[in-house]
């Protein structure tokens, strides 16, 4: 049974994936290799799950053998050549031909019970999936924490309404037109994301003792296992409604290009990495939080209400956004409810971080505020002798009292966020402390 180099290193690379080379269990490090019907299929199983890659071969030799997934993978140091597997008389082998060199490489077999994959029944919902659908998860894929404490966040949710990825933190929703009526949260597809097949498949998916298991056969790979279990999150409820976003800040292709490399060259800063959104006469000017000195301007187009807060978001957020194609930001002028950024697949989600508008640039405005002032120096004198309504007095206490207001606000603000800093500092020298006495700890039962 003969196959490419590289069709092999295909293969085994999303292979991998699965594979524990640390495991006890042998089975989590063996891959089955079944040639049946001119085709070589090569399955290995996970806890929870399993892949199968099937690639077509040239030969009609039947065989179903069980080996090390390291050995196969010793094959593939020089994809360029052809590898044909066959049955010798003392064993499995492997034949690599590569330049007109020709070396024989034994293959033991390993004696495994391997498992059966799990058959869908009769009832099972079966629909279509589009050619983009591995595209979609790939782009669903970084808003997955794979370390989160709530194992419901671990994967990606598909439901009826398409896919949706979420870490608590930011939403994306990618709207599908499909068939699905039971949602399902897939375990996260790093071997399905490791192949990328762009063609046409299918997801089936189905319950076994209020057990949810799923398949999914894309070209020549068929991924299946145990879902991730437990309610996904009600993220329809976190998107806000269309009335409540009341401007809308838009970049073109060529200032989306322009924002992306500025943001690649600000330093990162814990914890928030807040860039800042100013809008501006003209259009948006772009200031990292914690570096003032850097600064891009660009004329964006800005519709809607006078935003009366700034819009920051994380830098890493917000260059997901950019690269994924996000062009239109819609907020609301308060900055209290999540951002909506338009203009890719679906629609992306983020929290704005709260902050002091210390480093917005000032409007043209302030230039007619500094001729009154200067008016009103030069007529005090004049004013000075007049008598002064007790109306006007009061609305003038009442501005003074409300600038006051205004300052004590922002002060506290930031005095909260400075405690905010200093509290997560003290727990990450706490947590470096109890790491260096756990390692004193080990060197001395070494010792």
């Amino acid at each position: 049974m003969k196959i490419t180099g590289k069709k092999l290193a295909e293969a085994l690379s999303a292979l991998g994936k699965l594979i524990t080379r640390t495991s006890p269990v042998e089975l989590h490090q063996a891959v089955l290799l079944e040639a049946r019907d001119g085709q070589l299929s090569l399955r290995t199983v996970a806890q929870d799950e399993s892949l199968t890659v099937t690639i077509p071969a040239e030969g009609a030799v039947d065989f179903r053998h069980a080996v090390h997934y390291t050995r196969l993978r010793e094959l593939t140091r020089n994809p360029a050549g052809t590898v044909t597997f066959m049955e010798l008389n003392d064993g499995f082998a492997a034949q690599l031909e590569c330049r007109r060199k020709i070396v024989t490489h034994a293959l033991p077999v390993l004696n495994i019970d391997w498992p059966e994959a799990e058959a869908a029944p009769a009832e099972a919902e079966t629909v279509a999936l589009p050619e983009n659908f591995t595209a979609l998860l790939s782009e669903a894929a970084p808003l997955v924490n794979r370390n989160e404490a709530r194992h419901q966040l671990r994967g990606i949710h598909l439901c009826p309404e398409g896919i949706a990825a979420t870490d608590g933190k930011q939403l994306l929703h990618l709207p599908l037109d499909w068939t699905l009526k039971s949602p399902v949260t897939l375990p996260f597809p790093l071997a399905l994301l490791t192949a990328k097949p762009e063609v046409p498949g299918t997801l089936t998916v189905w319950k076994l003792k209020d057990i949810q298991f799923f398949k999914i056969e894309v070209g020549g790979f068929l991924w299946s296992g145990k879902a991730v279990s437990g309610s996904y999150p009600e993220w329809r409820k976190v998107i806000p409604e269309a009335s409540a976003l009341n401007y809308a800040i838009a970049f073109t292709p060529e200032q989306a290009a322009q924002l992306t490399g500025f943001l690649k060259t600000v330093p990162d800063h814990e914890p928030f990495h807040a860039i800042e959104l100013n809008v501006v006469p003209g259009g948006v000017t772009v200031i990292p939080n914690n570096f003032p000195d850097m600064e891009l301007r660009l004329k964006a187009t800005v519709i809607g209400a006078q935003s009366r807060a700034v819009l920051a978001l994380n830098k890493y957020i917000l260059l997901r956004m950019l690269q994924q194609g996000y062009t239109k930001f819609r907020a609301h002028s308060d900055g209290r409810i999540p951002v909506i950024a338009e203009g890719g697949s679906g629609r992306y989600l983020a929290m704005p971080i709260h902050i002091l508008p210390k480093h917005q640039p000032e409007k043209e405005t302030s230039k007619m505020e500094n001729i009154k002032r200067i008016e009103h120096t030069e007529t005090a004198s004049v004013e000075a002798a007049e008598p002064m309504n007790p109306m006007e007095e009061l609305n003038h206490s009442i501005e003074d009292l409300r600038g006051k207001l205004r300052t004590l606000l922002d002060e506290s603000v930031l005095l909260a966020r400075k405690v905010k800093e200093a509290v997560l500092q003290q727990k990450q020298r706490e947590r470096e402390f109890v790491q260096a006495k756990r390692a004193i700890e080990r060197i001395r039962m070494a010792i």
